[in-house]
């Protein structure tokens, strides 16, 4: 009988362990997926700002800035 309640007293320990490491694998992927959001919203900022810049360059007609062009070690 006592080597049932040690078995079952390991058990229990271990699906605490996996209760609490299945907890912070969960708050892990919360705070990834706020990331993915920021970064996917930063994205599409910058492409529009891209797009706009893009297209005042091509409607006005003028060259890039040499401030606007690469270095050149690119």
């Amino acid at each position: 009988m006592k080597q049932y309640e040690e078995r079952l007293v390991r058990l229990e320990t271990q699906l605490a362990f996996q209760d609490d490491l299945l907890e912070q694998l969960n708050q892990q992927l919360v705070l990834q997926n706020r990331d993915t959001r920021l970064l996917q919203q930063q994205l599409q900022l910058l492409s529009s700002r891209f797009k706009e810049l893009q297209q005042n360059t091509d409607n006005s007609g003028q060259q890039p800035s040499a401030a606007d062009e690469r270095p050149p070690h690119y």
